[in-house]
């Protein structure tokens, strides 16, 4: 059974002080490696550490011993997840003497650095996953707590066509874009890019460091869906979405 936890006068464990690594075994099985630092906390020696997997209701959680005896579980296996699925993170120190654990420190959504032995920082602020959709290409599914591009696994060699298709990616990319600025602004009225490390600063972070945009309008519907166009049009420029498309067509012939 799990345990309920306090949440009162918890700590923050910085995000640059953990590195976790989706990796997959001999069976192509996925597990995941961790580096783990918390001496900067100063935490009690006794406290227990767990790491948690979890992407929507498929959740598991691993126990790390204590701060000062830590040690790393023999099954790091993702077996509660499929194997398309990329799971987010959290890490919680707990102080377990009282009668319910007391949370000490704690971070939440952690994307894994790397996939597979991607290198580290080839990840995107897009999660895929590739599922049986019947006739629809692709899905942007934001109910979750990451963005996810949804592909239908059915059509042939779709990981390598999203990837490097130059007519796939000028058609797709730039209305995922869209939606998720939409999302962001419109409809949860998100302004801020530096207010946190959540997926919706990051988003917005990446617009404003597109050519000629700034920060976003913090009211105003016309506004902001005037930036949120300028933001798709500063993405297809910087990206030459135009002329890979006009060069993919001419291949084609």
């Amino acid at each position: 059974m799990i345990r309920k936890f306090n949440y009162t006068g918890r700590r923050t464990i910085k995000r640059s002080n953990i590195r976790i690594d989706l990796l997959r075994n001999e069976q192509a099985k996925r597990f995941f490696n961790i580096s783990l630092h918390l001496e900067d906390l100063k935490l009690p020696s006794n406290a227990h550490v767990y790491v948690e997997a979890y992407h929507r209701t498929a959740y598991q959680r691993f126990d790390f011993g204590t701060v000062d005896e830590r040690t790393v579980p023999f099954d790091l296996r993702l077996s509660q997840f499929s194997d398309s699925t990329i799971p987010l993170f959290r890490v919680k120190v707990v102080d377990k003497t009282d009668t319910h654990g007391r949370i000490l420190a704690a971070v939440d959504k952690i994307r894994p650095e790397s996939v597979d032995a991607l290198p580290a920082g080839s990840q995107s602020l897009l999660f895929v996953e590739y599922e049986d959709m019947g006739d629809v290409v692709w899905q942007l599914d934001m109910d979750g707590d990451w963005p996810v591009l949804k592909l239908n696994r059915r059509i042939e060699e779709i990981s390598l066509v999203a990837s490097s298709d130059n007519r796939f990616l000028p058609l797709v990319y730039p209305e995922v874009f869209r939606q998720i600025l939409h999302r962001i602004l419109i409809d949860d009225q998100h302004t801020d890019p530096d207010c946190d490390d959540d997926w919706p600063s990051l988003w917005l972070k990446l617009a404003c460091s597109l050519p000629g945009m700034s920060i976003p309008p913090q009211r105003g519907r016309a506004g902001q869906q005037a930036w949120i166009e300028r933001a798709v049009g500063a993405f297809g420029y910087s990206n030459k979405m135009l002329q890979m498309f006009n060069q993919a067509m001419r291949d084609s012939k």
